[in-house]
């Protein structure tokens, strides 16, 4: 057929738009598994895109408006994924998700409302279930009009991008962690190396307030650290603040609160206000290092602060 003839079938542009951007996934070069889902994931909504273009051929109005909508978002989420920013494409493809709603049948609502129930009921806890279970009361017995099915998705995609939120703050913390953990176990084979703890195992040395300070101070950002990392490890997504910004600065704050607070552990049993008996400077240390996990303690604030909740000490 000749290039200026034209085909028997029409091409809308949203359809040769769509044409034009299956392929164009298999240039982007090899990166980690998180990507290689976006990537799957934007090819499935491309792919269903596709297949309502072909199902509604020939629509008007709303649908069209529907189709359009969705192929803005589908090159957003194509562009933010190739600037690698998961959040922002992850979004638009769950708005792709929620505007198919409007092209769905009865059956295909029904199947969506018990999937997404089943997601829900995994996924949600709290206030954003007790959501879910009202929205879903509206449909028992029927297929679910088309506003509630969308804020069910609503709801549950919200859950889901908190915790990818979560996740990526936890992924940014990791070479923070490492970097800081390697350090200090350097520092301190440095300083065990140059003797800075011989005087622990030796009865001939006079102690001093200044000597037990400093080493408790740097006991206590160890202990600070240990703490931090099993939090780490641990992972509570659930648990933890929303935002970036102090985020960055908690990992940062952590070991340092451990640290603060093994100075009056120090000054306390010194000066005899602490009466645990008789104490070596062993025992001190100890109990400073003890006294960097109290940075949970800060930590548990900052996260019901950010979580809305009051703080009555």
């Amino acid at each position: 057929m000749p290039d200026d003839q034209p085909s028997d079938k029409a091409t809308t542009p949203a359809a040769a738009a769509s044409a034009g951007f299956l392929p164009s996934l298999g240039e982007w070069p090899a990166r980690d598994a998180q990507s290689a889902a976006l990537e799957a994931a934007l090819l499935e909504s491309a792919r269903l895109l596709q297949a309502l273009r072909e199902r509604f051929a020939g629509e008007h109005g709303e649908l069209l408006d529907m189709l359009g909508r969705c192929d803005a978002l589908l090159a957003r989420a194509t562009e933010a994924a190739r600037m690698q920013r998961p959040y922002v494409a992850w979004d638009c493809l769950q708005q792709i998700e929620r505007e198919r709603v409007l092209a769905m049948s009865d059956d295909e609502r029904r199947a969506e409302m018990a999937l997404a129930l089943a997601e829900s009921r995994a996924l949600l806890s709290g206030w954003r279930q007790d959501a879910a279970e009202a929205l879903a009361a509206n449909a028992r017995g029927h297929a679910p009009p088309v506003p509630v099915l969308q804020g069910l998705l609503r709801n549950i995609h919200a859950a889901r991008q908190e915790r990818r939120h979560r996740i990526a703050l936890v992924r940014q913390q990791l070479p923070v962690l490492a970097t800081m953990l390697i350090a200090a176990v350097a520092f301190f084979g440095l300083w065990a190396l140059l003797g800075g703890f011989d005087w622990l195992a030796r009865d001939d040395v006079d102690v001093t307030v200044g000597m037990i300070l400093v080493s408790g101070v740097l006991m206590g950002f160890f202990g600070g650290l240990v703490s931090f990392a099993f939090n780490w490890l641990r992972a509570d997504f659930s648990a933890r603040s929303p935002d970036l910004r102090t985020q960055r600065w908690l990992s940062l704050a952590r070991p340092m609160i451990g640290a603060a607070v093994a100075v009056p552990i120090v000054l306390f049993v010194e000066a005899g206000l602490i009466n645990l008996g008789q104490l070596s400077p062993a025992l001190v240390l100890a109990l400073c290092f003890l006294g960097g996990f109290a940075e949970r303690w800060f930590v548990a604030r900052i996260d019901r602060i950010a979580a809305g909740g009051t703080d009555r000490g």
